[in-house]
């Protein structure tokens, strides 16, 4: 939605302009509009969250993320120092609230077909499920959680089980990064 009020604001300018009406039209940045409520949300604004892609590299996930754990540390809060088990990391995370709090613009949201704030979330999870398991894992979803949206229904999967979930996170998930 907001990038259609840009949009149009812009098209409002343009059209309020003095150019040469002659001029041939060019495709830009700003002209390519997207509707689709899946699509990533884009944005150019200072200080907004960054974002995961799903076909990032390691490299750039660890170049996004490195403000965040900098900033998380500039404030004394160290992850090299978190506990390893779930309840001493509560704790740590409920006694470096501030760090987290001060740090959470930095933070980089997941991906947007990840995201559960994206509306074709739940398709997209029931979507992934289902692209595992036509190649032949034993994948269950876990509606209502997005925490966990899926598990393993046994522990006997395909040997190149990490490929095919990679392969179809990529293949269902990716292109709404576009």
């Amino acid at each position: 939605m907001r990038t259609l009020l840009i949009t149009g604001s812009l098209l409002l300018l343009t059209a309020c302009s003095t150019e040469d009406p002659r001029q041939p039209e060019v495709a830009t940045i700003s002209s390519s509009v997207t509707t689709s409520s899946s699509a990533a949300p884009t944005s150019t604004v200072e200080g907004e969250r960054p974002r995961h892609r799903i076909d990032e590299t390691p490299e750039e996930s660890k170049r996004m993320i490195a403000p965040w754990l900098a900033c998380m540390k500039a404030n004394g809060a160290d992850l090299d120092t978190q506990p390893n088990s779930i309840a001493g990391a509560e704790q740590w995370s409920k006694d470096h609230k501030a760090a987290g709090d001060t740090c959470r613009n930095k933070l980089p949201l997941p991906a947007w077909g990840l995201d559960s704030e994206n509306p074709a979330y739940r398709d997209n999870m029931h979507r992934w499920v289902k692209c595992m398991n036509d190649r032949g894992m034993n994948v269950v979803e876990n509606v209502g959680d997005s925490e966990s949206p899926w598990h393993y229904g046994s522990s006997n999967q395909p040997a190149d089980a990490d490929k095919i979930e990679r392969a179809c996170e990529v293949e269902i998930l990716g292109p709404q990064d576009k």
